[in-house]
């Protein structure tokens, strides 16, 4: 986006506003990275325990659980399209925005951000045309890289702050939007961009929004850290145990020293005395008695791992408990489902923690759909505001529901409702938006068709008369100058939403003289 070049020092207000969220994503980064650690897998445990010879502590491997405590539920959120309830060319930009391939994949990495740190951030910018950027750009930031300042009681963001690099941050203010950077020891604005008037776009995504924390819970909790740490420790145990299991201990009792030495007295291998084909030992006399003593060997029992795997299990169960994930997809065997209704009745708790979330997620999409479309337009004003008012996000179900008992929810809605809405039937049917929009865009060219047969049976019925019942005989039935009348109208009012001129399109449909209001339809902007 093209700016204004200058260096200046940030005022007073810039500065305050500046140095606050800065403070704040600083103090943040430790909890924050140490969460990514555990995402990533790349956590390593703290403490060890006794039980663990130091020579072994470098197998201890990472769990992911904290991957699936965020991917699980992030994969149920599946965004499908918004409704709006009437026809509106702003509706159209929207979704062609948010069905873009490049966007979808933005988005979906902001929605698992935000689970990851319970708050991401994806700002909208205009591009510079001029160096072949699209015209809006839209970028999804982490709670590592950005953060905002929202106020309560309208739920807006006031003002943001996007880290690009060490020592180069944007500063987002109403209408506005300054480049800094740390020259010469200090933080000075470099460049400035004009923004939209009056809004700052940018759109939290929030996972777990409370009263007291607007910007939510992260799914990685500590409760979560601490059961994966103790799974770390049993799962290392448990490689200590294999590694001994591995090689049998025995103890060899009434041996003397010099029976591990070889001919020349050095001492043989422990290793080489394990493989021996024959153990034949000669008889020792006790020094104190002076009795004969047979050394005799002896197999020591192993311990059992059966323990160590019932502790995984136990913590398995706690992290289900945690993340409200079926303990299957934590890798643990535990009452294996017999049937899909035993299926989803596993998952309906995690079903109704996401479900729950979708309010909170959708209002975040309507406000960047707002946010892109004042961009797309450089302006947002009241009369816009008014005809996207009751934009609504809608997602597909987060649930498993199996195509037969979509099917029959579906037939028994349109046998309950036979005059309801099409789209909602189809809707209840299982199809998701871009399904409904081909049917709909089917049913508009059939409905077309029937209309311009309408036309053109009623320019007939001008121009003769009487029609004819097929065997010459004569109808007494006509279209009245109404229903002529009204067919002109329908073919005025398609060409009219499909962007054609009033005059020409009135002349196109038969209706030359029609005199119009001044003003454009609601679903036609007039150009820049």
């Amino acid at each position: 986006m093209a700016g204004l070049e200058l260096v200046r020092p940030l005022s007073d207000f810039e500065a305050a506003a500046f140095n606050r969220m800065l403070t704040v994503v600083r103090r943040k980064t430790d909890r924050n990275r140490l969460r990514t650690s555990y995402f990533d897998a790349k956590k390593r445990l703290d403490k060890i325990g006794f039980s663990i010879p130091p020579h072994m502590q470098d197998f201890q491997v990472a769990i992911g659980w904290a991957n699936k405590a965020v991917k699980v539920p992030a994969r149920r959120i599946r965004p499908d399209g918004f409704t709006l309830g009437r026809a509106s060319t702003m509706l159209d930009d929207i979704d062609e925005v948010f069905g873009d391939n490049h966007f979808a994949a933005i988005e979906r990495m902001a929605i698992e951000s935000s689970l990851q740190h319970s708050v991401s951030f994806v700002f909208v910018t205009p591009g510079d045309s001029g160096n072949g950027e699209p015209d809006v750009i839209v970028a999804a930031r982490t709670a590592l890289e950005a953060t905002a300042e929202i106020d309560t009681r309208t739920n807006r963001v006031t003002m943001a702050l996007e880290l690009v690099g060490r020592w180069e941050a944007l500063l987002y203010v109403p209408g506005e939007t300054l480049r800094i950077q740390f020259i010469e020891k200090k933080w000075m604005v470099t460049r400035t961009y004009v923004g939209v008037a009056g809004r700052v776009t940018c759109s939290p995504y929030v996972w777990g929004r409370s009263l007291d924390r607007p910007f939510g819970y992260s799914r990685i909790t500590r409760p979560l850290m601490g059961y994966i740490d103790m799974g770390c420790r049993t799962m290392l145990r448990q490689e200590v145990n294999a590694e001994f299991y591995g090689a049998p201990q025995r103890a060899l009792l009434g041996a003397e020293e010099e029976h591990f030495l070889d001919a020349k007295g050095k001492r043989i291998s422990p290793l080489d005395a394990l493989i021996g084909g024959v153990w034949a030992l000669p008889n020792t006399r006790d020094e104190e008695t002076g009795d004969l003593v047979k050394p005799t060997l002896q197999q020591l029992s192993q311990a059992s791992m059966q323990p160590h795997g019932e502790m995984l299990k136990t913590i398995g169960l706690m992290v289900a408990s945690e993340t409200s994930i079926p303990v299957g997809y934590l890798g643990i065997i535990h009452d294996n489902p017999s049937s899909a209704d035993a299926i989803r009745a596993s998952e309906a708790d995690l079903t109704s923690v996401v479900e729950g979330e979708l309010e909170s997620i959708g209002m975040s999409r309507v406000d960047l759909a707002r946010n892109v479309l004042a961009v797309k337009y450089g302006e947002w004003t009241p009369a816009m505001e008014a005809e996207l008012r009751g934009l609504r996000a809608h997602f597909k179900d987060p649930g498993t529901p199996s195509k037969a008992a979509q099917a029959d929810a579906g037939l028994k809605f349109t046998q309950t409702f036979p005059e309801g809405d099409p789209e909602v039937a189809m809707e209840v049917y299982g199809l998701g938006k871009d399904q409904i929009e081909r049917m709909k865009t089917y049913q508009s060219k059939l409905a077309g068709g029937t209309r311009l047969d309408a036309l053109m049976a009623a320019a007939k019925s001008s121009a003769s008369p009487v029609f004819s019942d097929g065997a010459g005989a004569p109808v007494d039935e006509r279209l009245t100058e109404a229903q002529v009348l009204k067919a002109k109208a329908d073919a005025l009012g398609v060409l009219r939403r499909a962007g054609v001129d009033a005059a020409s399109a009135a002349q196109q449909a038969g209706l030359e003289g029609v005199t119009f209001i001044p003003g454009n339809l609601i679903t036609i902007r007039e150009g820049a």
